[in-house]
């Protein structure tokens, strides 16, 4: 039974709760800045990009989050889902890289929040182009199954060309994988990050191995729902054994792929739950869902619902189940886990956050695109006493000229159009920019258009400055 009314704590006050993790992290509170591509590193090495960071990281540690996730770093140079993500390569923990990481760790937790660092690898959604790779190089799956995007030729030429046709992984490459994210939440930990997060979410490869769609493999990888899991358990262990508590190592895992037929059912996602809040190496899992080729996940298909316009109420009777996966997190709550559950997706207002921390759907509450559009969100609104429960939420917003996507008739252009206005934002924020969230998508392809346009003629005239003998060369990789 719940306590009585006037002994329950308010909104704001479930959510300034603090929390210690498994690992005894304490987290001052249950607002989590979620992982969103930053796309601001630069080539030959994606290293932290510390004069875009320092205007980023600095709004985010100093607006009273409860947690930083950083955005994704891919774990294999040869493999990026999208140019300008940060990468671990084999000079990562060298010096001058080394520096830049410890640089980016100071930033991100200079206001008293901990920042843990998600790492990830595209497996088959590494496009031609995105990576240091040969052009006839494909990306690594663990069975060969390629992208499917829309009907139609013209679809499936575009296809691949961009993604092509995924080639197994092998054992070795499998091998190889796990020494990278090692070796990647090592780094994690020698720049001084609180610990890290893998991406199992998403159709990632960790997720592409663990769901049934893209893993057909039968050996010890694949199979059955048992050995799909043989990957995500040999990384846990191995940098939970590199990386003791109080190091944080948590997991993203879908609740489900959301496809027509063939993926990830929610049946096997919670039983990967399960293994992961029951073996004792993981101190908190997040639930989110659905991959490229989604056909019904809340998530992928949000931008063009406007949000709240008003917050909705807190009541003792009434749920107000505002995130998108809670019937999957009642579901996790029956399992009576002592791990945290942070929820992804749908949380825009205090109450609705609240209600999740209240109900037990979640103790940690994943705010992605609200943190890009108001880096301050926590501190001004959320978490202000000054500001009553009816309007402490998110600003409303919907993205702004979707008809663009509509009109294209590749749709492996076209779906990817809605997440740029949120990269564009945050080029601004690195900038030392505010985001536009009135800004429609025409306007970000032409900004971006004018941007490549500008950082070719940009690179073209460095280049011609290398050849002159009195310029610096940069070292390259071994």
């Amino acid at each position: 039974m719940r306590e009585a009314s006037e002994n329950r704590l308010n909104a704001r006050e479930l959510i300034a709760q603090p929390l210690i993790l498994p690992c005894g992290l304490t987290l001052p509170n249950r607002l989590v800045k979620c992982p969103m591509q930053e796309t601001l590193a630069r080539a030959p090495f994606y290293d932290p990009p510390i004069d875009k960071f320092e205007n980023l990281y600095t709004q985010w540690g100093q607006s009273s989050y409860g947690l930083i996730i950083t955005g994704q770093v891919q774990i294999d140079i040869r493999y990026l889902s999208i140019k300008g993500d940060v990468v671990y390569h084999d000079n990562s923990l060298e010096e001058p890289h080394l520096q830049r990481w410890k640089s980016w760790a100071e930033i991100s937790q200079r206001g008293g929040t901990p920042c843990i660092v998600q790492l990830a690898h595209p497996g088959r959604m590494s496009p031609a182009g995105a990576g240091d790779r040969p052009s006839d190089m494909a990306p690594i799956c663990p069975s060969p199954v390629p992208v499917k995007l829309g009907e139609g030729w013209l679809n499936k030429k575009a296809l691949d060309v961009v993604l092509g046709t995924p080639r197994e992984a092998t054992l070795e490459d499998i091998d190889e994988v796990v020494a990278s994210f090692v070796r990647g939440a090592k780094l994690a930990k020698e720049a001084g990050f609180a610990g890290c997060q893998l991406h199992g979410a998403h159709g990632f490869l960790l997720s592409q191995f663990l769901s049934p769609h893209t893993n057909r493999r039968t050996d010890d990888y694949g199979g059955t729902p048992e050995k799909r899991l043989t990957l995500l358990k040999r990384l846990v262990k191995k940098i939970r054994e590199l990386c003791p508590p109080p190091y944080c190592l948590s997991v993203k895992l879908n609740s489900a792929d959301y496809m027509a037929a063939g993926g990830l059912s929610t049946d096997e996602g919670l039983e990967q739950v399960r293994w992961l809040v029951e073996c004792g190496e993981v101190d908190f899992v997040e639930i989110s869902g659905g991959n490229a080729e989604t056909t019904s996940s809340r998530l992928h298909n949000s931008f063009g619902s406007k949000t709240l316009d008003k917050a909705p109420k807190m009541s003792e009777s009434t749920r107000i189940r505002e995130a998108y996966f809670t019937d999957f997190a009642e579901r996790v709550q029956a399992l009576h886990a002592t791990v945290p559950i942070q929820l992804s997706g749908g949380f825009r207002s205090r109450t609705g956050m609240a209600d999740g921390i209240d109900s037990g759907f979640c103790s940690l509450v994943r705010l992605g695109r609200s943190a890009v559009l108001q880096p301050d969100l926590p501190a001004v609104v959320l978490l202000s006493p000054s500001v009553p429960d009816e309007e402490a939420f998110a600003i409303s917003h919907m993205v702004k000229g979707q008809w663009l996507a509509k009109v294209i008739p590749v749709k492996v252009i076209g779906a990817g159009l809605a997440i740029q206005f949120f990269y564009h934002n945050m080029r601004r924020l690195g900038n030392g920019l505010k985001s536009d969230p009135d800004m429609s998508i025409p306007w970000v392809v032409y900004k971006d258009v004018v941007e490549t346009l500008q950082s070719g003629f940009q690179q073209t005239m460095e280049r011609m400055l290398q050849s002159f003998p009195w310029y610096g060369k940069p070292a390259k990789l071994d």
